[in-house]
């Protein structure tokens, strides 16, 4: 696979990855982390309308994909929120992560028959080696850890299912910017609901982190599916979720977490799979 459009994918993929990572961290630094997932969709809606207005409209049948789709990363969220209620982010995040990459292969090769080359495979194992080695090795509360490995096969789940969607014939765009809207039109009623009580404190003390999140998962999410479009699935999950290395840093630097040599060792063997997963494509 060469040219231009897979250097694309595989350069949307790592850049996505940098980005995922400071949305992360926006809402672990969050006071209410609900809010701000709340204020993350908003802000996402808000870009992508303008854009609705220039592809084309859902056809009747891209709607169950965009619907299953929204189901998904709502449930997704709000696992995610649990783990890093309680847990370092420097733990949660890889945790959350970590399952993603190697369930992604396995789904998109019997689902969508998308196999992967053997160095490709081995770098998804070295990912989710590493990524559950900086994870599991600081994993001190049962709870959140089992809240982050769940969010992590739901983000198995919806890559795979968004990676299918993405690839109906000339409705790639429509799923891009629709995706936003759908899953705007689920998280900002769920979380005015559930925080209605105490709503305008919630929005005006986290509302910058908020948007500034939503910009940054705008770009990393919309990244991932044109990474999806292109690249099979499960090597555009290996290479988003290459993420943890820039999470490592916000979690030493903005986050001031400490970072052990076995976490370090982690990010370092989930670095190397995502350069295997690159060149076995």
């Amino acid at each position: 696979m060469i040219g231009g459009v897979f250097a694309l994918g595989v350069t949307a993929a790592p850049v996505s990855a940098f980005t995922q990572a400071v949305a992360h961290g926006l809402v672990k630094a969050g006071r209410d982390k609900l809010m701000i997932r709340g204020l993350t969709a908003a802000t996402c809606a808000v870009a992508a309308g303008p854009l609705a207005l220039v592809v084309e409209p859902p056809a009747p049948g891209l709607w169950s994909w965009l619907a299953l789709s929204a189901a998904l990363h709502v449930v997704y969220q709000l696992f995610l929120i649990r783990a890093y209620e309680g847990d370092d982010f420097s733990v949660a995040h890889p945790l959350a992560r970590g399952l993603a990459p190697a369930a992604t292969t396995i789904i998109a090769a019997v689902w969508l028959g998308q196999p992967l080359s053997p160095m490709a495979v081995t770098g998804v194992i070295c990912v989710t080696a590493g990524l559950m080695a900086i994870g599991l090795r600081g994993a001190a509360r049962p709870a959140a850890a089992i809240a982050a490995l769940a969010a992590g096969l739901l983000t198995a789940v919806y890559t795979v299912v968004d990676g299918r969607a993405v690839r109906i014939p000339s409705h790639a765009e429509t799923f891009i910017v629709w995706f936003f809207l759908v899953e705007a039109a689920v998280m900002v009623p769920l979380t005015i609901g559930l925080r209605w009580r105490r709503l305008a404190h919630t929005v005006r003390q986290d509302l910058r982190p908020g948007v500034f999140a939503g910009l940054a998962a705008l770009v990393g999410y919309g990244l991932a599916l044109v990474s999806l479009r292109i690249l099979p699935s499960g090597a555009a999950s290996a290479l988003r979720e290459t993420s943890v290395v820039f999470g490592a840093v916000i979690a030493r630097f903005a986050l001031k977490e400490t970072l052990r040599p076995v976490r370090l060792a982690g990010i370092g063997l989930t670095a190397l799979g995502g350069v295997l997963v690159a060149i076995g494509l």
